[in-house]
């Protein structure tokens, strides 16, 4: 059987959609070819991820739920998710040959590539430094990665993923509904999650193996011309200290550049205009 290529597009106003399961996913997947994990509700498919990648996971597994309980953002945020409304959430377990100050490129990596497979879906997207998915000022999606370190060198590396699929603006809770957003609310549309997750996976894998190549330039270059942080006047909190400047560059590290001179490794970004 031929393979489809198609972007599937669901009705709306389906409060269920059997979109994701084990073997959706292993069909949409077929070309990643690597271990999958699905579950309809788990803690938080990054906790199950780094649990399997101790365990001995290979490279490229895939821990992937319709809903997670305990779903994390940077620092102590929480990631917003209910039963069948339609979130794409995984982790992906990797195992980069690279030295710990560099990792970073993989989660760089991690946001091209989902931020092309949307675009390529009539999603329009911006990626927002360090780790959020953006459209219109609303955040869309966003990653987290954790890596483990052992004896100095990277043991593995998890990348997770969320994007808001198909919750409508009154589904999200009234807290989040002047920042966030989702695909059907911003195109009315409403895609296959496992079809979605396969194209972020064709991405990735190009981009793993110019790593694997140590080319690391197309990638960084890449993500600055994809990310709406820089030329921004941004206010920026790290180490409960304020920076108000203008961004102007991601280094090689994935610090933030501003124009004061001042590189940021990571913290909370508010656009100032």
């Amino acid at each position: 059987m031929q393979p489809w290529y198609g972007y599937p597009i669901l009705d709306c106003a389906m409060t269920t959609v059997y979109d994701i399961s084990q073997d959706a996913i292993e069909m949409a997947t077929w070309r990643w070819a690597k271990p999958v994990k699905f579950y309809e509700v788990t803690d938080s498919t990054n906790d199950r991820a780094v649990e399997w990648a101790r365990a001995g996971a290979k490279s490229g597994s895939l821990v992937v739920a319709d809903h997670q309980t305990e779903g994390r953002g940077r620092g102590d945020r929480t990631w917003f998710s209910q039963p069948n409304l339609g979130s794409l959430l995984f982790s992906v377990i990797l195992r980069p040959k690279l030295p710990p100050d560099q990792v970073s490129i993989v989660t760089m990596a991690m946001g091209i590539s989902t931020s092309l497979a949307l675009a390529e879906r009539r999603q329009a997207n911006k990626l927002k430094w360090p780790n959020d998915i953006v459209t219109r000022g609303r955040k869309l999606g966003g990653m987290l990665s954790e890596t483990e370190i052992q004896d100095g060198k990277v043991n593995f590396v998890v990348c997770g993923v969320g994007v808001n699929m198909r919750i409508t603006r009154d589904q999200f809770p009234k807290e989040l509904q002047a920042t966030a957003t989702s695909c059907v609310v911003e195109t009315g549309r409403s895609y296959d999650r496992s079809e979605v997750l396969a194209g972020i996976l064709i991405h990735l894998d190009s981009a793993l193996k110019d790593i694997a190549a140590g080319r690391i330039g197309p990638i960084l270059n890449q993500y600055r011309q994809m990310c709406d942080t820089i030329g921004k006047a941004i206010s920026v909190r790290i180490d409960g200290k304020v920076i108000k400047a203008t961004a102007v560059d991601v280094d090689e590290y994935g610090g933030l550049v501003l124009d004061t001179g001042d590189v940021i490794p990571a913290g909370d970004v508010t656009y100032l205009d």
